[in-house]
């Protein structure tokens, strides 16, 4: 006779690190840096509903271990300043970081971040550090001295590049890690005419190759003064450049470039443009200038190829930004474009609309690429195709081959449509309000429910956004922009008191603890 025993119900505690390590990845949800935070320190807005890799790092000395890797290896430094530099504020912030030693291997990013008004250097030089006395810098100086593993320390727009630097680079220069990087802002004019001349001449000898410029203007600092700092290792992340300015700096290589706006180089051959490219491999993002007509450029003869045999016109969106190309695979792709169909199309044809549509689909970023990537599309047709298609014909063939899209213009085609279906549904007499497009809210409802994904459709100069927890749209100097919002709560860390306190202290290992890291 045989008899079988019950095994014991599977434990957490009999899973591999490596396993247990990728569930506390995946239940830190918001991946939201932990902030310390210099004002309001009683107050804790990382509910556990929200952040449960904060609760499981109080379980067990095991989870723990697990944890605290992926809750602190990014931290917020912030700074609530009105019109002055609070040296108690700078001070607090450094005794916290001296009081938790053990955090520091852990930690590889930080941010500093400013929080208040009147923060405008260029305005209040005098009021944000006081004669001889520069908190800031020796915040940075601390920060880079204890955390020897750091690999991105990000500064606030306030701090420019330029003021007292050399410290900063002594101390990054002399940093135990190569993968470190700190990154301002922006370089401009403005924040080098203070610097004395002598120091000036002095930080041109020194290396800066750990040094990233996020941002670099054309009109607010001259190619020649940049070309200078590039040649001291100096890495530029992005471009921005006008239609006053020629195409002469794609000549240059600036180390770190990731991503170029305005782009202008309509003068270059392909063959120039193509050597650009290749000096720059970390380039992800163009957008292009409003004035951008060239079809002798990677991205354009791409599409065009895969466009065949249709004939089109690429112009910009009605509403929303410039076009847009990004590199996947290696490959240069718009994915903010707004194409005008040149063909000749029967009347009644509409499998002919849908195939012309299929092909743009095709040109353009496939869903499998679209996870971090949005794609905006303008679709239109010289030929009146929207006097005989019907609404339901159009949701149909978007639904098919744009479902990833998250922005349509959809231009006077649509309105073609409703104003058509408009005026058979209405009553001679009815009169339609030209200042409004006929039926267009509720088109957008059920093209809603046929592209989940969809954020915006515009048309005929109507435009709607759809909402939910994660997206929120805005004007933007004139234009629509989207901004996810992922938390909706800021994420600041209590710290309980206005002394300085330990972050997420060490396990008790007292005999009378009775909290669970006991376990």
């Amino acid at each position: 006779m045989t008899t079988t025993t019950r095994s014991s119900a599977a434990s957490l505690e009999d899973l591999p690190d490596e396993l247990l390590h990728r569930i506390v990845k995946l239940l830190n949800l918001q991946q939201s840096p932990i902030t310390i935070q210099s004002y309001r320190r009683d107050l804790c807005t990382r509910p556990p509903d929200w952040y449960p890799a904060d609760s499981v790092s109080l379980v067990n000395r095991r989870l723990r271990r697990l944890s605290l890797p992926i809750l602190f290896r990014e931290i917020s430094i912030c700074l609530y300043l009105v019109d002055k530099v609070d040296v108690e504020q700078f001070q607090w912030v450094m005794e916290v970081l001296k009081l938790n030693t053990h955090l520091v291997p852990l930690i590889r990013n930080v941010s500093i971040i400013y929080d208040g008004r009147g923060l405008q250097p260029r305005l209040y030089p005098w009021r944000r550090v006081k004669p001889g006395d520069d908190p800031e810098t020796l915040l940075i100086i601390d920060v880079l001295s204890r955390f020897t593993h750091l690999e991105h320390l990000d500064l606030p727009a306030a701090i420019e590049f330029g003021h007292n630097l050399r410290p900063i680079l002594e101390a990054l220069n002399g940093h135990p890690s190569n993968n470190i990087r700190l990154h301002f802002m922006s370089i401009d004019e403005w924040s080098l005419k203070p610097v004395d001349p002598e120091l000036l001449n002095e930080l041109r000898s020194m290396s800066l190759s750990r040094v990233v410029c996020r941002y670099w203007d054309c009109e607010r600092y001259p190619d020649q003064e940049m070309k200078a700092w590039i040649a001291q290792g100096l890495n530029i992340e992005s471009i921005s450049r006008t239609r006053s300015v020629d195409d002469s700096w794609m000549d240059g290589t600036y180390p770190g470039l990731t991503s170029i706006y305005s782009w202008n180089g309509n003068q270059r051959s392909l063959q120039s443009t193509i050597d650009f490219l290749i000096r720059h491999p970390l380039l992800k993002t163009i957008q292009l200038d409003r004035a951008h007509e060239c079809d002798t450029t990677p991205w354009r003869v791409t599409f065009a190829s895969k466009m065949y045999p249709y004939s089109f016109k690429i112009v910009e969106r009605d509403i929303g930004w410039r076009n847009r190309v990004v590199k996947i695979d290696g490959e240069w792709l718009y994915n903010d474009i707004k194409v005008i169909f040149q063909d000749d199309i029967a009347h009644v044809d509409v499998e002919t609309v849908e195939t012309m549509i299929r092909t743009l689909n095709e040109a353009l970023p496939q869903p499998s690429d679209c996870s971090e990537l949005y794609v905006y599309v303008g679709i239109d047709f010289l030929s009146p195709v929207g006097k005989y298609m019907t609404s339901d014909d159009l949701i149909g063939i978007l639904a098919r081959n744009m479902n990833y899209a998250v922005t349509l213009d959809l231009g006077k085609l649509l309105c073609d449509i409703l104003t058509r279906e408009s005026s058979q549904i209405l009553e001679p007499s009815s009169a339609i309000n030209d200042r409004s497009l006929p039926g267009f809210k509720p088109f957008c409802e059920r093209l809603k429910q046929a592209m989940p994904r969809l954020r915006q459709n515009s048309g005929g100069g109507e435009e709607i956004t759809f909402n939910d927890s994660k997206y929120t749209w805005k004007y933007i100097d004139g234009n629509i922009g989207v901004m996810r919002e992922l938390v909706p709560f800021k994420t600041e860390l209590s710290l309980g008191s206005k002394t300085p306190s330990r972050l997420f202290a060490p396990l008790d290992c007292s005999a009378n603890s009775s909290s669970p890291a006991q376990q």
